[in-house]
């Protein structure tokens, strides 16, 4: 996963799938060695205001080919 890559929220355990399960998203900073931001394609409904960006753990996400 690097910066500008496209990405897809696929974590179906996790507390967030909820609302980000099958987003996309592209990669803002992908610098930390587990954890990247990403800015939404769509803004995503999250707690009555819409989430722009989002810093997740790399393994959230698979890279779109």
């Amino acid at each position: 996963m690097k910066d500008g890559d496209l990405v897809m929220f696929n974590n179906s355990s996790s507390r967030y799938s909820k609302w980000f399960f099958g987003r996309f998203a592209t990669v803002e900073s992908a610098t930390h060695d587990t954890h990247c931001r990403v800015r939404w394609i769509t803004p995503v409904p999250y707690h009555g205001k819409f989430a722009t960006v989002s810093d997740f753990k790399k393994s959230d996400f698979e890279v779109c080919k």
